[in-house]
């Protein structure tokens, strides 16, 4: 869900706006959060204020679109600002306050859906360097090895060892047997696309092959569900696949 807020004075220019949302929502499968106000105080003044999105009006009473973008770059560098306006000459100044661009008044769909995709495809990236996998540091006999997790297929624990099972490009499984425990590693790993399927092991959702009622299939090999971590289990399979089909460009 993007996260999205309307800071202009007339009414009708956010509503015109919230249509717009709503019909990009609509056409791309976007879930948008969308929050409204009618000056730069009542923004400032609101106690959540943690969008990803600002669409600001530079002509403003008390406080223009552009100084409230100022005082918001003094403490977020990260929200997207696009202003809307029908003061074109101001155009050149949103670059100092790092926005992503203009929408001229009245507002038209073409520059709407450019600038509000582009806004979006910046969200997808930044949540993408967020969430890359974290290189994972393990003794493999006398020698310590740096793996990158996104190799990991999975990982079974067997009384105090861990056996990272990787899969390298010719689809050869590598082990690599380590100390340490189930619990610690599952913390660290849960984050990037890692489930427990049971007390035993930790999967990588990216190499699941097939899922049946008893099994999660990973290449050749065939780990067991748990009564425990089945519905969690299926619940994490089930976001994985509904995100992977989104994201896929070639779905129908």
């Amino acid at each position: 869900m993007i996260r999205i807020g309307i800071v202009d004075d007339e009414k009708q220019e956010r509503d015109q706006l919230k249509q717009a949302l709503a019909r990009f929502s609509a056409e791309n499968g976007t879930e948008l959060n969308v929050q409204e106000f009618d000056c730069a105080a009542v923004y400032l003044a609101a106690q959540d204020r943690d969008f990803d999105i600002l669409y600001l009006d530079i002509d403003m009473p008390q406080m223009s679109g552009m100084e409230l973008a100022e005082k918001i770059r003094e403490t977020d560098q990260d929200v997207i600002l696009i202003f809307c306006t029908n003061l074109q000459q101001f155009a050149l100044n949103g670059y100092s306050v790092g926005a992503l661009g203009f929408i001229v008044k009245p507002i038209q769909w073409y520059s709407f859906h450019m600038y509000l995709t582009r806004a979006r495809k910046a969200l997808q990236k930044r949540v993408g360097q967020k969430t890359a996998p974290p290189h994972i540091v393990v003794k493999d006999g006398t020698v310590t090895r740096l793996l990158d997790a996104a190799e990991i297929a999975y990982v079974e624990v067997r009384q105090h060892d861990l056996l990272y099972n990787l899969c390298g490009g010719d689809a050869k499984t590598e082990i690599i047997k380590n100390r340490g425990s189930m619990q610690e590693i599952a913390a660290q790993l849960t984050p990037y696309g890692f489930v427990r399927c049971s007390a035993s092991y930790l999967v990588n959702l990216r190499c699941i092959t097939a899922v049946s009622r008893m099994n999660v299939y990973i290449g050749g090999a065939a780990l067991p569900i748990g009564r425990t971590y089945k519905d969690a289990f299926t619940e994490a399979f089930s976001r994985y696949m509904a995100k992977k089909e989104w994201e896929d460009p070639c779905r129908s």
